[in-house]
């Protein structure tokens, strides 16, 4: 089929080795609404201003807790006691976290696994710095021993690299509310082979390695992670009907393409059309710019695109249009003639 889609400023979701990122380069977290999906460790980090909770608190999975001017701390998250760093002892701030506790969310047609952070510091000295960040994958939810960027002899699945992430306490005050959100690619934990629909994944625990302080020191306390709940804004969608000669048709594939060329990669979402010909994609992110523009994409397979009928659409799902319908793309078998003019 002729494609003339023009390629997404979406960078390429994909983990890079350490030794190829040369540069660091600051993920500025200091103004409300900050989002930055530009960084080459492959994750978004978006600011986040919290909405009242009930309770006011987060289920932490990892406290990281330094003494008197407490400067760098660091430390990841464990059934295993001793702790090795900075860790609090306490299981119910630093315990083992199952990947499916760590809920998916929908950028751009790619799925992510979202973290939330909260920090502390003085008000007179509110700027922090995350200057390391690696996510582990493992079957047992007791590991221990980290060195050298690995843990009990694992690679890490993701790696900040030489990026930092600068925050401001100030922006969002008090404890137990989140200040920093932290999405990792899904396919990050999957094993080789994997694809969105059918992923294996590389461990059934998640551990998180994290380190603050070395730009910017902490001084409030503690910094704590949590999974990300239902924080974000995912209730957008996208839903529509797929016709073969004006005839609704099914199991035909239709697509989120995140990187705009046209081609179903192996993380990107795809759903196939029901027997009334529809298909529907939940659970999307909203009011997030790009990362909340969808390229919605036909697989025609043996059909032809009707002649005068979008290949794809770009839909984006912002402010009071998160629920978009009627999406529909038009399939015409070879044989047949294209629509009077």
């Amino acid at each position: 089929m002729t494609n003339n889609k023009k390629p997404r400023n979406t960078p390429q979701l994909q983990v890079e080795h350490l030794e190829t990122r040369l540069v660091p380069a600051v993920v500025d977290m200091t103004h409300h609404g900050a989002v930055d999906s530009t960084n080459d460790s492959g994750a978004v980090f978006r600011q986040y201003d919290a909405q009242p909770t009930g309770t006011g608190t987060i289920r932490s999975f990892l406290r990281v807790q330094g003494t008197g001017n407490q400067g760098v701390t660091e430390g990841f998250n464990s059934d295993y006691r001793k702790v090795q760093f900075d860790e609090n002892t306490s299981p119910q701030f630093t315990r083992s976290l199952r990947l499916s506790d760590v809920p998916l969310v929908d950028l751009g047609g790619v799925k992510y696994r979202e973290f939330l952070l909260d920090i502390n510091q003085k008000a007179s000295s509110p700027v922090l710095s995350l200057d390391e960040l690696r996510l582990f994958a493992g079957n047992a939810g007791n590991l221990t021993g980290y060195s050298g960027g690995h843990l009990a002899g694992l690679n890490a699945v993701y790696d900040l690299g030489a990026n930092w992430v600068k925050m401001d306490a100030r922006l969002n005050q008090g404890s137990g509310k989140g200040d920093v959100l932290v999405d990792v690619p899904d396919s990050a934990f999957w094993v080789a082979g994997s694809t969105s629909a059918d992923p294996h994944y590389a461990g059934q625990f998640v551990y998180l390695y994290s380190k603050f302080g070395a730009n910017y020191a902490g001084n409030g306390g503690f910094e704590e992670w949590a999974p990300g709940t239902a924080l974000t804004a995912t209730n957008g969608s996208i839903s529509g009907t797929v016709f073969l000669n004006n005839v609704p048709k099914a199991d035909i594939t239709v697509f989120l393409d995140a990187d705009g060329d046209g081609v179903l990669d192996s993380n990107e979402v795809y759903a196939f059309t029901d027997v009334q010909g529809n298909y529907s994609f939940q659970k999307l992110a909203t009011d997030l710019g790009e990362l909340s523009t969808y390229q919605v994409t036909v697989v025609p397979g043996q059909y032809q695109v009707q002649p005068g009928t979008p290949v794809y659409q770009d839909i984006s799902l912002e402010g009071t249009h998160r629920n978009v319908t009627d999406v529909n793309f038009y399939l015409v078998t070879g044989d047949q003639p294209p629509p009077a003019s």
